[in-house]
Formats: structure tokens, C-alpha cells, sequence
């Protein structure tokens, strides 16, 4: 009788690689904030994949090599024995249903549980995403599904965004904190009590903000390592 393997993470990252490095981190301190992990036997096994893809940009441009290259990064994960994976970009989830994994690995969808939490927190959102996911309206399916009050970014907004995006990727991390600050302030004064921080470089450019305006935030980073970890511990 075959006994189930035992489990092991797999993250996706390199688009970009900050903000994998970024899930990485929010998955080793969730480990030991919501699971009580200490010793180093106590932290989830897991592996870091970490390629770029040719022609990606800050606006997160779609080309003929990006949904290759996803699907072989997942499926050279679960070769190295990873059975839970995450993939650490939203924009890349357009390519969900094109990959296939094996029966026993949980490939989480990002975009689902971010929408879940959305509606678990009861907020009116300004949804900010890259210029792609904007016009591939990557989120729209599953936050109306899960009935979460939200809007879209003007193109002011919008613009500061793929700025901010950029300068993450550049490791400008100051700056573009500068700029989210302006999106937050702006959206306050619109009346929304909440963002949905649907890119995962822009955690890392609000982690960078010196005044977040109170506005709420849901971090799709922080989201991806604690859906990770909630396979991996099954609690």
C-alpha cells in the first residue's frame, strides 16, 4: 500500500523575484505566528523557483513564452517533489486553468482566496492590480462571485501603480512607497476604507509607505503564504 508523500511547498517566483522572496518571508514568520513553529524541523519543507521571464514587464505584459514558462516552472516543482504550490504573481494566474498537475498537488488560486478574504472582511474596495490584470479583469469573476463591494482605478491611479510596480522591481523601495502614498490618499478621499493589494510588488511598495492614510490592506502575498501554509499543516 502506497503511503501519501509528505508534504512540501513549492512557490513560484521571478515575476519578479522580489515579490517572491517576499511570500517566502510572510511564510516562515506565519510559521511560527499561526502555527507555533521554533525549531527548525518545525517550519514547512519548501523550495524557492525563482525565473524571469523574457519581455515581462512592469505593466505585467502577457507574451507568447509567459504561459510556457509557468506551466513548466509548477510542473519542474512537482518533480523536485513539491505538492503544494504557489504561484507569487497575480497576473499569471490567467494561465490557471492551462496548467495540469497531478492528482495529490494543491496548486492555490491566489485570486480566490484574496476574494474570499475580501468578503470575510466586509470592506469597499479600490481594486489595484497591474495594467494587464485591470484589462484582463483577472479579479472580477472572483470578487463578484464572493459578492465583495469593489472599484477599479482611474488612470491617474492607475499610472502611479505601474510606476510604483516598476520601482519595486528595481528595488527603489522608498520611492515607491511615495507613490503608493499618493494612491492611498487618494482613494480615502473617494471614500474607500480599503485596498485590495492585487500585485504582489505592491506589498512591498505600502510595507514602504510612511503614512497609509488608514486605509485597510489586503496583502496577496501575505494571503499566498498563509493559504500555503494551511495546506501544508492541514488546519
Amino acid at each position: 500500500m502506497k503511503t501519501a508523500s509528505p508534504p512540501k511547498i513549492g512557490i513560484v517566483s521571478g515575476i519578479g523575484p522580489l515579490a517572491g522572496a517576499d511570500v517566502l518571508a510572510k511564510t516562515f514568520k506565519n510559521a511560527a505566528k499561526l502555527y507555533g513553529a521554533i525549531e527548525d524541523s518545525e517550519y514547512p519543507d519548501l523550495l524557492l523557483l525563482n525565473h524571469g521571464i523574457e519581455g515581462v514587464n512592469n505593466i505585467g505584459t502577457l507574451n507568447d513564452t509567459f504561459e510556457k514558462e509557468i506551466v513548466d516552472m509548477v510542473h519542474h516543482l512537482e518533480v523536485q517533489g513539491c505538492n503544494i504550490i504557489g504561484i507569487a504573481c497575480n497576473t499569471a494566474h490567467t494561465y490557471l486553468d492551462k496548467i495540469k498537475t497531478k492528482p495529490q498537488t494543491t496548486l492555490v488560486n491566489l485570486i480566490d482566496i484574496v476574494s474570499k478574504v475580501a468578503k470575510e472582511l466586509s470592506h469597499s474596495y479600490l481594486l489595484l492590480t497591474s495594467s494587464t490584470s485591470k484589462q484582463q479583469k483577472l479579479y472580477h469573476e472572483y470578487l463578484e462571485k464572493h459578492e465583495v463591494s469593489f472599484k477599479e482605478t482611474s488612470g491617474r491611479q492607475q499610472k502611479m501603480l505601474d510606476e510604483a510596480i516598476g520601482l519595486v522591481m528595481a528595488y527603489k523601495l522608498d520611492e515607491a512607497g511615495e507613490l503608493l502614498e499618493k494612491v492611498l490618499k487618494s482613494a480615502k478621499s473617494e471614500g474607500y476604507d480599503a485596498v485590495i493589494a492585487g500585485c504582489t510588488e505592491l506589498p512591498l511598495a505600502i510595507a514602504n509607505c510612511k503614512d497609509l492614510h488608514e486605509m485597510n490592506v489586503i496583502d496577496s502575498n501575505e494571503e499566498l503564504a498563509k493559504a500555503l501554509l494551511k495546506s501544508y499543516y492541514k488546519k
